[in-house]
């Protein structure tokens, strides 16, 4: 088998395996298939592009050189827009449409008739330094804010890599006179270079592509075991964690904290009467202005059901008491327009300070509950302090 077969194989087993990944990508993976779509359209385009110059079955070497020029500027603008739906930035369709159609046209009705072979090729070159290099301009903050900085860098890096590949082939292209080292390789030697380094960049392309592509699924699952489903707070397991970790820092340094467990009041009777889907809005509006109303070091959990639970960090006594009474004055203000009448809420807190060492955490929660239950019982609609570890201990 001839080198130019062993290589155009390699070419089409890379590029149907990148096509596929992303049509499993955005089928089955929860990828955005706008992205996704587009990923699939810029593996195929490059794929072809990469292959018509090895097949001369299909046409004259001219006529394959164009339309691989065309093909190769369709890849990478399909590359940018994927980015953009998957980032969530601005479109620049006007551009892509002028930049892809204006290649094409200029390939096909003036090169290919006029033999300006090289002129296209340097043109197409020159577009595909354009693209990719706004390209990693313009996601190199997103992925830095969403992910870190070394994905940030490593995308950019891997454009700037295609950038200084194609702006070689565009300055060989526009000087002619000039005795490059690689103009002494033959024709088969730099066929087979730059078909091997076009297909090993569109390889690292797709994995770099598909690496950010897993880091933001595993995020996601992240988010999802650690948050409530309905009202987006952290769930009980997540709240479990961090009340541990802030009762560690009270045994080990002192650190006090405070535990709010609040309860919608009358929430089943709002079941009952309106159904389940008046429920749950009572709890996402009362999720929101509870996770409005504290402050950016507290931790607004679902506890679970209409129950919720709050960590105060190095809040205590006063401080924490006027915290809770000023989340139940905004919860007060609630007013949930459902069907011909509105819904009026109210919630019951007990309010539970660790401000010493000692006392273990199930006990702080068990001081915290008696307080929310003594709240149901004075009449609901109000905040009550349990007493401190050191008080109890004193009145048994």
């Amino acid at each position: 088998m001839e080198a130019r077969h062993l290589l155009l194989a390699f070419i089409l087993l890379t590029h149907c395996l990148t096509t596929t990944m992303w049509w499993v990508a955005g089928s089955w993976l929860g990828l955005s298939r706008k992205a996704a779509r587009h990923w699939m359209l810029a593996s195929l385009a490059n794929g072809m592009a990469l292959a018509l110059p090895l097949l001369p079955e299909l046409g004259s070497e001219a006529m394959r050189i164009a339309l691989a020029s065309s093909l190769v500027v369709l890849g990478a603008t399909s590359l940018r827009r994927g980015l953009q739906f998957f980032l969530k930035l601005r479109l620049t369709d006007v551009m892509h449409t002028v930049m892809a159609v204006g290649i094409t046209l200029f390939n096909i009705t003036v090169c290919l008739r006029l033999g300006w072979y090289t002129a296209g090729v340097v043109a197409s070159s020159l577009a595909m330094c354009l693209v990719l290099g706004r390209t990693a301009k313009e996601t190199f903050q997103p992925l830095r804010t969403e992910f870190n900085a070394v994905t940030a860098w490593m995308h950019s890096g891997m454009l700037s890599l295609a950038v200084a590949v194609f702006a070689v082939v565009a300055i060989t292209g526009m000087t002619p006179s000039v005795h490059w080292p690689w103009r002494s390789w033959s024709s088969e030697m730099s066929e087979f270079i730059f078909a091997f380094a076009s297909v090993a960049m569109s390889i690292l392309a797709s994995f770099v592509l598909g690496y950010i592509v897993v880091m933001r699924l595993v995020r996601r699952l992240e988010h999802l075991s650690h948050h409530d489903a309905l009202t987006g707070l952290l769930n009980r397991r997540a709240i479990e964690y961090l009340l541990d970790r802030e009762d560690q820092r009270l045994q080990r340094f002192g650190d006090p904290y405070t535990v709010l467990l609040v309860d919608i009041d009358h929430f089943k009777r709002i079941n009952d009467r309106l159904g389940h889907a008046a429920g749950d809005a009572v709890l996402c509006a009362v999720s929101r202005t509870l996770q409005a109303k504290a402050r950016e070091v507290d931790r607004v959990a679902r506890y679970g059901g209409e129950e919720f639970c709050i960590l105060l960090p190095h809040t205590v006594h006063d401080g924490a008491l006027q915290a809770a009474e000023r989340l139940r004055e905004a919860v007060c203000q609630i007013n949930i327009p459902w069907g011909d009448e509105h819904i009026a809420v109210s919630i019951s807190t007990g309010l539970a300070c660790a401000d010493a060492p000692g006392e273990t955490l199930q006990a702080l929660l068990k001081r915290a509950d008696e307080a929310l239950y003594q709240a149901k019982a004075e009449g609901r609609n109000r905040v009550v302090m349990a007493a401190d570890r050191v008080n109890r201990s004193r009145q048994a």
